[in-house]
């Protein structure tokens, strides 16, 4: 793990001990994957990985400590289609965006923002402070893309 990695890891423990989350070996182990990952994972393929070294890890488990993240703001849903329909990936300092295929499901981040800053201005004028956005294209990856 690099210095990077780890710095995430003990950023994102840290957050949940402020919140009063106990702070489980599975629950680090989860969060380390998705770290060393370096790209959104599915809850299967987190389970998959973590099963290896805690046999008695539940599918469950998994999904229930992503919530607990998504819900304190570490992880990040992409919406995806198919079976394995959300992918996590933690929360970056950049903003960005998300190209999903929709025949293997691999995400792609996409450094770019299309929302127009008018749009601002007009939920404002409704009444409205954006919080917070997100954008997922739908396309065919090149290893799925027959041409």
């Amino acid at each position: 793990m690099t210095v990077d990695h780890a710095a995430s890891v003990i950023a994102v423990i840290a957050r949940l001990k402020d919140k009063g989350y106990r702070i489980t070996a599975q629950r680090q182990a989860m969060i380390a994957q998705l770290v060393e990952s370096g790209q959104a994972l599915s809850a299967f393929e987190i389970w998959e990985k973590l099963k290896v070294r805690y046999k008695d890890i539940s599918l469950d488990t998994v999904y229930r400590n992503l919530h607990v993240l998504v819900d304190l703001e570490a992880l990040t849903p992409i919406n995806a289609l198919g079976k394995e329909s959300v992918r996590y990936e933690l929360v970056d300092t950049s903003h960005h965006h998300h190209i999903v295929c929709v025949k293997c499901g691999q995400t792609q981040c996409i450094e770019y923002c299309p929302v127009d800053p008018r749009l601002m201005l007009v939920l404002q004028t409704h009444g409205y402070e954006l919080v917070r956005h997100n954008l997922e294209l739908f396309g065919v990856c090149r290893q799925c893309n027959p041409s």
